[in-house]
């Protein structure tokens, strides 16, 4: 993205690298107990994922990541400050060197992490699902497609989950496609009886007006948290909590089908 679109009128916050350093020691014990003191949870993201977090054309932070923020925040009792000015790849630093309180970035859970941090309960599954023209019956899971056409993204993690199932079911047929929007578009025109991609290209196909949906459950798991430091179990707690009152009364999809459409 280009930097002068990184413009926005939301908190940033901004130092130098040996400054993060510094700050590691100064980390308090939870910091749950910090941000209801100053009355401030300071949420990390990269700004340059639509439709989680983006700048739109006029300078603001958007996003469904920056409505949950704001959301968490004031089931908190405090007020979202959003330093979003970060490099994906420095987002866990951020965390470690307490410029951030949480990290909310489409950020996936990844086990390799989890020695020094904690993810919360998953927002958003962003996992391969199967896709089928609308109205289409007979397919509810990858088992149903023997004797099928079943169209993939060329090299996703889709491509390797159908060739597998193509080894166990007689007479399906994988269709490599350059892209998953390519897939999709394949099993709109009736080319193909259905496509294996990730969940957000789904959804932004149905969105763009594709006469599709989505079979069944995520064939694959690929889940987005929220995500503390390890020592931060009572902050994990919370925002634990917040998320399952969020889920429960419609908050949570009404957020996600307001930026990723779907039902």
């Amino acid at each position: 993205m280009p930097p002068d679109t990184r413009r926005f009128s939301a908190f940033l916050c901004l130092l130098p690298a040996g400054c993060l350093l510094l700050l590691i020691s100064c980390s308090p014990t939870d910091r749950l107990d910090r941000i209801l003191e100053t009355g401030v949870l300071r949420v990390g993201m990269d700004a340059s994922y639509p439709p989680f977090e983006y700048i739109d054309g006029e300078g603001n932070l958007v996003g469904l990541d920056v409505d949950l923020g704001r959301e968490l925040a004031a089931r908190l009792g405090v007020e979202a400050h959003f330093v979003a000015n970060l490099s994906y790849d420095g987002l866990y630093d951020a965390l470690t060197a307490d410029v951030v309180d949480v990290i909310i970035s489409a950020l996936y859970v990844d086990p390799m992490r989890m020695a020094d941090f904690a993810y919360s309960r998953s927002y958003f599954n962003a996992g391969e699902v199967l896709v089928v023209r609308a109205g289409t019956a007979g397919i509810a899971e990858m088992a149903d497609l023997a004797g099928r056409t079943l169209t993939v993204e060329w090299g996703s993690e889709g491509d390797v989950v159908a060739r597998q199932w193509a080894r166990r079911l007689a007479g399906m047929t994988v269709l490599p496609s350059p892209t998953a929007e390519e897939a999709l578009a394949r099993v709109a025109s009736g080319e193909a009886d259905a496509a294996l991609v990730d969940h957000l290209s789904a959804l932004t196909g149905m969105r763009e007006g594709l006469p599709l949906q989505i079979a069944g459950d995520p064939v694959t798991d690929e889940l987005y948290a929220v995500a503390v430091r390890r020592a931060d179990s009572a902050l994990l707690r919370a925002v634990n909590s917040a998320l399952t009152a969020m889920e429960a009364d419609g908050t949570l999809p009404r957020l996600r089908r307001k930026w990723l459409g779907g039902p």
